[in-house]
């Protein structure tokens, strides 16, 4: 199925169910406890009493609503911004009402409270009053956030657009140069092979996705290396061991390819006696990691010049799809370059 076909739809509700949220709803919480405590010792003197008392409160409703949030997570998130806007105002609100009856009538009856200074129709006025302020301010925040969020993703999408748009032409004139070497030292074999790679773009291009299963990643790899073993002979061995990766992992299209296209020009295909591509890969903590080993002249003047636009354009789309999940590293040794490339076990379930 294609991702783009069917997109999730964003949520304007943050997820109410992460810890990071829930501490946000605490310190947001403690923050208006501390501005209407100020409030009140301005006008009584009793600070810390009005602080408790205020933090108290203020905690019970918005733990509350934020229960109510993650336990109904799932349908609210098929809302409107409207609808969910709503509901929210309605919760938070509703929830307001029914605590101050809990604490200014039912716990004093139960002598599990003592009864309110202040009458209970100026308590209920006063409370909802400021709980009609906050959550019109709260989603009026959430809304402008909601926003941002939406032309910060639309702006990410066109770019890896384009940055998908760059990949696949690169491919074709790099893997068509090296069928071109083959058409005079072996025209049946360049023809063989142009067939070879007009199946693998018919199949690789019938899909917008912006993450395919990894195990057609991986048949796209051999095909490529299919071709480049023809062309080098024995000067190329593989060592392609990618079976820790499970096979419905998902990853940009095009996006290790270029790393081996480059791993053979630059570091196999200048050395006169060839030499060993590694390819192999580790799933830790649903962390892949995936390694490129190539063996590279120590003693070249002239290394193999390139704009290294492949490299950065992988790094940029693999962010893209796996904001601050990815990784690219090089490094080289005497002998050898390596590269690595993590991103996270993602399943098209989630």
């Amino acid at each position: 199925m294609d991702k783009r076909s069917s997109p999730v739809q964003p949520s304007f509700l943050p997820d109410m169910c992460r810890a990071i949220n829930v501490l946000y709803i605490t310190l947001i919480s403690q923050l208006l406890a501390i501005t209407l405590a100020l409030n009140t010792a301005f006008i009584s003197g009793d600070f810390w009493a009005a602080l408790s008392l205020n933090a108290l409160f203020i905690l019970w409703v918005a733990f509350t609503c934020a229960a109510f949030f993650c336990i109904f997570k799932q349908r609210i998130q098929r809302y409107s911004a409207l609808k969910t806007s709503l509901l929210m105002f309605l919760v938070i609100n509703s929830t307001t009402i029914v605590l101050t009856w809990l604490i200014s009538s039912l716990l004093p009856l139960l002598n599990l409270l003592p009864s309110p200074s202040q009458a209970p129709l100026g308590l209920y006025l006063k409370n909802s009053g400021i709980s009609i302020i906050f959550s019109t301010i709260l989603l009026r925040f959430l809304y402008i956030q909601f926003q941002w969020r939406q032309q910060t993703k639309a702006e990410a999408e066109a770019k890896l657009d384009a940055l998908q748009a760059r990949i696949r032409p690169h491919f074709l004139f790099n893997s068509l140069n090296t069928i071109a070497s083959l058409t005079r030292v072996n025209p049946a074999l360049a023809e063989t092979l142009t067939e070879d790679l007009a199946e693998l773009f018919r199949a690789n291009m019938q899909t917008s996705q912006r993450l395919i299963p990894f195990h057609q990643e991986v048949t796209l790899i051999k095909q490529y290396l299919n071709i480049e073993q023809t062309r080098l002979g024995n000067r190329l061995t593989i060592a392609l061991d990618v079976s820790a990766v499970p096979q419905d992992a998902l990853i940009p299209p095009l996006s290790i390819q270029p790393l081996i296209e480059n791993a053979i020009y630059h570091g196999i295909e200048p050395l006169e006696q060839g030499g060993t591509l590694s390819i192999n890969a580790q799933m830790n903590d649903k962390l892949i990691k995936l390694n490129i080993n190539n063996p590279i002249s120590s003693t070249a003047l002239t290394p193999r010049s390139g704009s290294h636009m492949a490299i950065e354009n992988i790094r940029l789309r693999m962010q893209n799809c796996f904001p601050e999940q990815s990784k690219l590293l090089t490094s080289s040794t005497t002998n050898q370059f390596h590269t690595q490339l993590h991103f996270p076990y993602q399943t098209e379930g989630k």
